[in-house]
């Protein structure tokens, strides 16, 4: 096998060693002698001697089977190249198409030129990272512009409390009757309005003439005296409470006048027997400058008569007492009784007013019938009897 192998001269080059002719000797090549080159080992061969051509192609047969033999031990000696060991890996390949491919900057470069090989010249070129973008810094916070306050709106009025839903009206008012001497009267408190010291400071005196003694008309529960039959002398079985007795009073301003209205209760008007009516009712109204200065005056008084009233503006002096108007209760036969000023001193009772006593007193006062007699100072009379007695 001549394949890989080559004739080297004594001289080293590359190249057939040049056969020589002897012009002189036909077919007889001299040699002085060669080299078979077979892949890294050289075999010499001897110096040959001219040769017949018969004898040259012996030698030539020769040098091919040295030849042949020593490319056979050239590959023997030449260590085989292991082959790599399998590697067991997963592919991935499947997985990698579908994500999505980073973008990479590359930049082409010239080598270094300390790493170029002698005589090639060439550069090389290496891929290099993205470098690592500058972080941009932070502004600064800039400090906003003054701005002007804003006007603030208007504070909105407060909303009023609901009106409460009207106290709805009490059941009807059931009338309980009971003897008139077992009516048991209010004591009397002790006044703390201005309207309560005035109607204590004014608090009338009445003299009793004739006919019944004043008796209380209403107690605490609301229970009502039930009178007396008008029979017998006019002051039959009436001559006065073993409970004691009660003037009631109620006040109020009156065209920048404030009138103080006093009632007696009586449990009958009778001038003589069989005359009259069950139950009687009578007041005087004084009347006054302010009840709220230090020293109030008395500009009127106006007892009330048979459904009238009597007036005196200035009251005369002998009908005073001091602050305490003096009046009288009497039957001029045959007619029923009245009140009217006096100069004769009286007797005091128990002073309440209207706004001291109890619910159950007021809505009896307002709510029970008296007969022909009316309570003077309940809600539906007060203000018209004011109007009626206007003195001015």
């Amino acid at each position: 096998m001549l394949v890989g192998c080559w004739l080297r001269s004594s001289h080293g080059s590359v190249e057939q060693q040049e056969s020589v002719y002897d012009r002189d000797i036909p077919a007889r090549i001299v040699l002085s002698y060669a080299h078979i080159t077979c892949t890294s080992q050289t075999f010499t061969l001897l110096p040959l001697a001219y040769a017949s051509s018969r004898t040259m192609k012996r030698y030539v047969f020769l040098w091919a089977a040295l030849a042949t033999f020593a490319a056979v031990q050239a590959q023997e000696n030449t260590p085989a190249s292991t082959p790599a060991s399998t590697q067991k890996y997963i592919d991935y390949s499947e997985i990698l198409k579908n994500l999505p491919k980073p973008r990479v900057r590359q930049n082409t470069t010239q080598s270094d030129p300390t790493q170029q090989g002698s005589g090639s010249g060439a550069t090389q070129q290496n891929a290099t990272p993205t470098p690592t973008p500058t972080p941009t810094p932070t502004p600064l916070p800039e400090t906003p512009a003054p701005t002007e306050p804003e006007t603030p709106a208007p504070t909105p009025a407060p909303t009023p409390a609901p009106t409460p839903a009207p106290t709805p009206p009490p059941a009807p008012w059931v009338t309980v009757t009971i003897d008139h001497d077992q009516v048991k009267p209010f004591g009397q408190p002790e006044p703390v309005t201005i309207s309560e010291k005035a109607g204590v400071k004014f608090k009338p005196q009445i003299h009793i003439t004739n006919g019944c003694h004043p008796y209380p008309a209403v107690n605490e529960a609301g229970e009502t005296s039930g009178g007396l039959k008008t029979k017998g002398a006019p002051s039959a079985g009436c001559k006065g409470s073993g409970w004691g007795s009660q003037v009631y009073g109620r006040s109020g301003w009156k065209n920048d006048v404030w009138a103080i209205m006093y009632s007696w209760y009586f449990p009958k008007d009778s001038p003589s027997t069989g005359l009259g009516h069950r139950h009687d009712w009578e007041h005087v109204i004084i009347w006054i400058d302010n009840p709220d200065v230090e020293n109030p005056r008395i500009l009127a008084v106006t007892p009330s008569a048979h459904s009238g009233y009597s007036t005196y503006r200035p009251p005369n002096a002998d009908t005073l007492d001091g602050t305490s108007a003096k009046v009288n209760y009497e039957s001029h036969w045959p007619v029923n009784h009245a009140l009217d000023s006096t100069s004769e001193g009286g007797d005091f009772q128990d002073l309440i007013m209207w706004d001291q006593m109890t619910d159950n007193a007021r809505r009896a006062l307002n709510e029970v019938s008296w007969g022909d007699a009316n309570v003077p100072m309940n809600d539906g009379n007060f203000g018209p009897k004011l109007d009626k007695a206007w003195p001015f």
